[in-house]
Protein backbone atom coordinates (compact mmCIF):
# COMPACT_ATOMS: atom_id res chain seq x y z
CA UNK A 1 0.00 0.00 0.00
CA UNK A 2 2.69 2.59 0.63
CA UNK A 3 3.85 2.10 -3.07
CA UNK A 4 0.35 3.24 -4.33
CA UNK A 5 -0.12 5.93 -1.55
CA UNK A 6 3.01 7.42 -2.52
CA UNK A 7 2.63 6.83 -6.08
CA UNK A 8 -1.09 8.80 -5.78
CA UNK A 9 0.53 11.83 -4.55
CA UNK A 10 3.21 12.14 -7.08
CA UNK A 11 0.21 11.71 -9.66
CA UNK A 12 -1.60 14.28 -8.01
CA UNK A 13 1.49 17.25 -8.50
CA UNK A 14 2.70 16.13 -11.76
CA UNK A 15 -0.81 14.98 -13.65
CA UNK A 16 -1.20 16.76 -16.95
CA UNK A 17 -1.83 16.55 -20.26
CA UNK A 18 0.33 15.28 -23.09
CA UNK A 19 -0.14 15.65 -26.77
CA UNK A 20 1.88 14.52 -30.09
CA UNK A 21 1.60 15.07 -33.71
CA UNK A 22 0.01 12.33 -35.31
CA UNK A 23 -0.76 11.89 -39.20
CA UNK A 24 -2.86 15.36 -40.15
CA UNK A 25 -3.73 15.99 -36.41
CA UNK A 26 -3.20 15.29 -32.70
CA UNK A 27 -3.64 12.27 -30.87
CA UNK A 28 -4.27 12.51 -27.02
CA UNK A 29 -1.79 10.45 -25.35
CA UNK A 30 -3.52 10.82 -22.03
CA UNK A 31 -5.09 12.93 -19.35
CA UNK A 32 -6.13 13.09 -16.20
CA UNK A 33 -9.35 12.83 -15.08
CA UNK A 34 -10.86 12.71 -11.20
CA UNK A 35 -12.19 9.35 -10.98
CA UNK A 36 -16.33 8.45 -10.72
CA UNK A 37 -17.57 8.00 -7.41
CA UNK A 38 -17.84 3.94 -8.31
CA UNK A 39 -13.55 4.02 -8.12
CA UNK A 40 -13.81 5.93 -4.74
CA UNK A 41 -12.12 4.62 -1.36
CA UNK A 42 -11.37 1.43 -2.71
CA UNK A 43 -7.89 0.60 -1.24
CA UNK A 44 -6.86 -0.28 2.41
CA UNK A 45 -5.11 3.56 3.84
CA UNK A 46 -5.63 5.55 1.14
CA UNK A 47 -6.88 5.76 -2.40
CA UNK A 48 -6.08 7.12 -5.99
CA UNK A 49 -7.93 10.57 -6.84
CA UNK A 50 -7.26 10.48 -10.73
CA UNK A 51 -7.97 8.21 -13.66
CA UNK A 52 -6.10 7.89 -17.15
CA UNK A 53 -8.41 9.07 -20.12
CA UNK A 54 -8.61 7.55 -22.42
CA UNK A 55 -8.86 4.28 -20.94
CA UNK A 56 -7.98 0.63 -23.46
CA UNK A 57 -11.99 1.11 -24.45
CA UNK A 58 -10.69 4.65 -26.40
CA UNK A 59 -13.40 5.98 -23.30
CA UNK A 60 -12.11 9.93 -24.12
CA UNK A 61 -14.77 11.35 -21.87
CA UNK A 62 -15.29 10.36 -18.37
CA UNK A 63 -19.25 9.99 -18.95
CA UNK A 64 -18.31 7.02 -21.32
CA UNK A 65 -16.29 5.81 -18.48
CA UNK A 66 -19.41 5.73 -15.98
CA UNK A 67 -21.90 4.44 -18.93
CA UNK A 68 -19.37 1.60 -19.59
CA UNK A 69 -19.34 0.73 -15.73
CA UNK A 70 -22.56 0.71 -14.91
CA UNK A 71 -23.65 -2.39 -16.67
CA UNK A 72 -21.17 -4.23 -14.04
CA UNK A 73 -22.58 -2.31 -10.32
CA UNK A 74 -25.28 -4.85 -9.57
CA UNK A 75 -22.63 -8.04 -9.88
CA UNK A 76 -21.21 -5.99 -7.16
CA UNK A 77 -21.43 -7.76 -3.84
CA UNK A 78 -22.41 -10.84 -5.63
CA UNK A 79 -18.64 -12.11 -6.24
CA UNK A 80 -15.51 -11.26 -5.73
CA UNK A 81 -14.57 -8.13 -3.11
CA UNK A 82 -12.40 -6.61 -4.77
CA UNK A 83 -14.73 -6.85 -8.09
CA UNK A 84 -14.80 -2.51 -7.97
CA UNK A 85 -10.91 -2.19 -7.62
CA UNK A 86 -11.11 -4.89 -10.44
CA UNK A 87 -13.19 -2.86 -12.71
CA UNK A 88 -11.53 0.69 -11.85
CA UNK A 89 -7.76 -0.70 -12.48
CA UNK A 90 -9.44 -1.58 -15.90
CA UNK A 91 -11.94 1.37 -17.06
CA UNK A 92 -10.28 4.01 -14.58
CA UNK A 93 -6.58 3.30 -14.56
CA UNK A 94 -4.36 5.25 -12.03
CA UNK A 95 -3.32 7.96 -13.74
CA UNK A 96 0.95 8.23 -12.93
CA UNK A 97 2.85 10.60 -14.96
CA UNK A 98 6.84 10.02 -15.03
CA UNK A 99 8.24 13.47 -15.29
CA UNK A 100 11.79 12.11 -15.90
CA UNK A 101 10.71 9.93 -18.89
CA UNK A 102 8.31 11.76 -20.11
CA UNK A 103 5.55 9.25 -20.37
CA UNK A 104 2.56 7.63 -18.10
CA UNK A 105 3.29 5.00 -16.15
CA UNK A 106 0.90 2.04 -17.10
CA UNK A 107 -0.22 0.22 -14.02
CA UNK A 108 -2.06 -2.88 -14.99
CA UNK A 109 -3.62 -5.54 -13.07
CA UNK A 110 -1.88 -8.44 -11.23
CA UNK A 111 -2.41 -11.97 -12.64
CA UNK A 112 -3.46 -13.70 -9.64
CA UNK A 113 -5.82 -10.65 -8.81
CA UNK A 114 -7.78 -11.18 -11.90
CA UNK A 115 -7.91 -15.09 -12.17
CA UNK A 116 -9.16 -14.79 -8.15
CA UNK A 117 -11.75 -12.35 -9.64
CA UNK A 118 -12.91 -14.06 -12.89
CA UNK A 119 -12.87 -17.58 -10.80
CA UNK A 120 -15.01 -16.02 -8.40
CA UNK A 121 -17.55 -14.21 -10.85
CA UNK A 122 -17.88 -15.74 -13.76
CA UNK A 123 -19.92 -18.54 -12.38
CA UNK A 124 -22.69 -15.97 -10.96
CA UNK A 125 -22.65 -14.39 -14.81
CA UNK A 126 -23.46 -17.47 -16.12
CA UNK A 127 -26.34 -17.88 -14.43
CA UNK A 128 -27.38 -14.53 -15.74
CA UNK A 129 -26.46 -15.74 -18.86
CA UNK A 130 -23.71 -13.02 -19.07
CA UNK A 131 -20.17 -14.34 -20.57
CA UNK A 132 -16.83 -13.24 -19.45
CA UNK A 133 -16.19 -10.21 -21.70
CA UNK A 134 -13.30 -11.47 -24.42
CA UNK A 135 -11.71 -7.98 -24.66
CA UNK A 136 -8.18 -8.43 -24.05
CA UNK A 137 -8.69 -6.27 -21.05
CA UNK A 138 -10.30 -9.03 -19.57
CA UNK A 139 -7.74 -11.81 -20.35
CA UNK A 140 -6.13 -12.52 -17.18
CA UNK A 141 -3.02 -14.13 -19.04
CA UNK A 142 -1.97 -11.00 -20.61
CA UNK A 143 -1.01 -9.53 -17.35
CA UNK A 144 1.69 -10.59 -14.65
CA UNK A 145 2.47 -10.72 -11.30
CA UNK A 146 5.10 -8.08 -10.08
CA UNK A 147 5.92 -5.24 -7.64
CA UNK A 148 4.11 -2.89 -10.00
CA UNK A 149 0.56 -4.36 -10.66
CA UNK A 150 -2.71 -3.48 -8.50
CA UNK A 151 -2.55 -6.42 -6.27
CA UNK A 152 -5.91 -8.20 -4.57
CA UNK A 153 -4.79 -6.68 -1.24
CA UNK A 154 -5.01 -3.43 -2.31
CA UNK A 155 -8.72 -3.58 -1.74
CA UNK A 156 -10.13 -2.48 1.18
CA UNK A 157 -11.49 -4.78 3.65
CA UNK A 158 -14.86 -3.67 5.84
CA UNK A 159 -13.54 -3.08 9.50
CA UNK A 160 -15.02 -5.49 11.91
CA UNK A 161 -18.07 -4.98 14.12
CA UNK A 162 -16.95 -3.65 17.57
CA UNK A 163 -17.36 -6.95 20.13
CA UNK A 164 -20.90 -7.09 21.09
CA UNK A 165 -20.66 -6.25 25.08
CA UNK A 166 -23.30 -7.46 26.97
CA UNK A 167 -25.04 -4.03 28.82
CA UNK A 168 -27.58 -6.12 29.96
CA UNK A 169 -26.44 -8.70 32.04
CA UNK A 170 -22.63 -8.05 32.56
CA UNK A 171 -22.25 -7.26 36.47
CA UNK A 172 -18.97 -5.41 35.23
CA UNK A 173 -21.33 -2.99 33.18
CA UNK A 174 -23.65 -2.64 35.73
CA UNK A 175 -22.12 -1.17 38.63
CA UNK A 176 -24.46 0.33 41.55
CA UNK A 177 -24.53 3.65 39.83
CA UNK A 178 -25.58 2.06 36.57
CA UNK A 179 -28.24 -0.04 38.04
CA UNK A 180 -29.61 3.15 40.07
CA UNK A 181 -30.06 4.86 37.20
CA UNK A 182 -31.96 2.19 35.29
CA UNK A 183 -33.81 1.28 38.21
CA UNK A 184 -35.06 4.96 38.19
CA UNK A 185 -35.94 4.69 34.65
CA UNK A 186 -37.63 1.56 34.75
CA UNK A 187 -41.48 0.27 35.69
CA UNK A 188 -40.55 -2.92 38.03
CA UNK A 189 -37.17 -4.19 39.96
CA UNK A 190 -37.53 -7.18 41.24
CA UNK A 191 -35.73 -10.03 43.16
CA UNK A 192 -36.41 -13.36 41.25
CA UNK A 193 -34.35 -16.56 40.64
CA UNK A 194 -34.12 -17.90 37.67
CA UNK A 195 -36.22 -21.08 36.47
CA UNK A 196 -34.77 -21.35 32.47
CA UNK A 197 -34.69 -19.71 29.64
CA UNK A 198 -35.30 -20.45 25.64
CA UNK A 199 -35.75 -18.10 22.55
CA UNK A 200 -38.74 -16.53 22.39
CA UNK A 201 -41.48 -18.03 20.37
CA UNK A 202 -42.48 -14.49 19.19
CA UNK A 203 -39.53 -12.45 18.01
CA UNK A 204 -36.22 -14.64 17.86
CA UNK A 205 -34.82 -10.86 18.78
CA UNK A 206 -35.68 -12.23 22.51
CA UNK A 207 -34.82 -14.49 24.89
CA UNK A 208 -37.55 -15.61 26.90
CA UNK A 209 -36.62 -15.96 31.13
CA UNK A 210 -38.85 -17.88 33.48
CA UNK A 211 -39.14 -16.59 36.88
CA UNK A 212 -40.11 -16.94 40.45
CA UNK A 213 -40.10 -13.85 41.98
CA UNK A 214 -38.69 -13.48 45.39
CA UNK A 215 -39.71 -9.88 46.83
CA UNK A 216 -41.41 -6.54 45.09
CA UNK A 217 -40.15 -3.45 44.82
CA UNK A 218 -42.15 -0.33 43.91
CA UNK A 219 -42.19 3.10 43.11
CA UNK A 220 -44.31 5.08 45.46
CA UNK A 221 -47.09 7.52 44.75
CA UNK A 222 -47.76 6.87 41.35
CA UNK A 223 -50.46 3.63 42.15
CA UNK A 224 -51.41 1.86 44.88
CA UNK A 225 -48.80 -0.60 46.70
CA UNK A 226 -51.89 -3.43 46.45
CA UNK A 227 -52.08 -3.11 42.18
CA UNK A 228 -48.18 -2.82 42.21
CA UNK A 229 -48.49 -5.94 44.07
CA UNK A 230 -50.63 -7.55 42.68
CA UNK A 231 -48.80 -6.63 39.03
CA UNK A 232 -45.55 -7.80 40.26
CA UNK A 233 -46.60 -10.87 41.12
CA UNK A 234 -47.87 -11.71 38.19
CA UNK A 235 -45.01 -11.21 36.42
CA UNK A 236 -43.10 -15.30 35.65
CA UNK A 237 -41.18 -14.75 32.32
CA UNK A 238 -39.69 -11.84 31.17
CA UNK A 239 -38.36 -10.63 27.64
CA UNK A 240 -34.23 -10.28 27.36
CA UNK A 241 -32.92 -8.13 24.56
CA UNK A 242 -30.25 -10.78 22.66
CA UNK A 243 -28.43 -7.87 21.33
CA UNK A 244 -28.07 -6.53 24.94
CA UNK A 245 -26.79 -9.91 26.37
CA UNK A 246 -25.26 -12.85 23.64
CA UNK A 247 -23.73 -14.67 26.29
CA UNK A 248 -26.93 -15.61 28.36
CA UNK A 249 -25.77 -19.19 29.35
CA UNK A 250 -22.93 -17.92 30.82
CA UNK A 251 -24.43 -14.69 32.47
CA UNK A 252 -28.19 -15.85 33.39
CA UNK A 253 -27.87 -18.75 35.38
CA UNK A 254 -30.50 -21.33 36.22
CA UNK A 255 -31.96 -21.25 40.11
CA UNK A 256 -29.87 -18.57 41.18
CA UNK A 257 -31.49 -15.34 42.05
CA UNK A 258 -30.96 -12.41 40.37
CA UNK A 259 -31.91 -8.57 40.28
CA UNK A 260 -33.91 -7.81 37.75
CA UNK A 261 -34.97 -4.18 36.10
CA UNK A 262 -37.69 -4.02 33.74
CA UNK A 263 -39.73 -2.19 31.51
CA UNK A 264 -43.27 -2.57 31.16
CA UNK A 265 -44.12 -2.96 27.03
CA UNK A 266 -48.26 -2.55 26.53
CA UNK A 267 -49.65 -4.17 23.45
CA UNK A 268 -52.24 -7.03 23.28
CA UNK A 269 -50.49 -8.28 25.64
CA UNK A 270 -48.30 -6.55 28.48
CA UNK A 271 -44.59 -7.63 28.04
CA UNK A 272 -42.06 -7.07 30.55
CA UNK A 273 -38.55 -6.36 28.78
CA UNK A 274 -35.25 -6.51 30.86
CA UNK A 275 -33.40 -3.35 31.38
CA UNK A 276 -30.78 -4.74 33.81
CA UNK A 277 -30.45 -8.37 34.73
CA UNK A 278 -27.12 -9.36 37.35
CA UNK A 279 -26.76 -12.18 40.18
CA UNK A 280 -28.62 -10.81 43.45
CA UNK A 281 -26.37 -9.14 46.00
CA UNK A 282 -28.12 -9.13 49.03
CA UNK A 283 -26.70 -5.65 50.58
CA UNK A 284 -25.91 -3.80 47.47
CA UNK A 285 -29.18 -4.53 45.90
CA UNK A 286 -31.31 -4.28 48.67
CA UNK A 287 -30.41 -0.47 48.56
CA UNK A 288 -30.94 0.06 45.01
CA UNK A 289 -34.39 -1.58 45.17
CA UNK A 290 -35.30 0.89 48.90
CA UNK A 291 -33.69 3.87 46.99
CA UNK A 292 -36.03 3.74 43.99
CA UNK A 293 -38.51 4.96 46.14
CA UNK A 294 -37.13 8.12 45.93
CA UNK A 295 -35.66 8.74 42.55
CA UNK A 296 -36.29 12.40 41.22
Amino acid sequence: MTFLYSFFIVALMTCSVASTSHGHGFRVRGRCEPVPPFCQNLTNGGSYSYMRLPNVFNNFQLSETVEAIMPWAPLVGKCHSGLKMFLCAIYAPICLYDKEKGDYVNIKLCKSFCESVRKSCEPVMSSYNYTWPSHDAFNCTGYMDNLMCVREDFVSTPKPPPPVKDVICDPDLNNDAVLQNKACTSDLVIRAEVLGTRESKGDSSYTLIKIKRHKKSARQGSRSQRKTKKAVESVDRVLLPRKGCKNVAGRVKKEVTHLIILDRKIGKKIKYIVKAIVPWKSKRHRKIMRQRGNCK
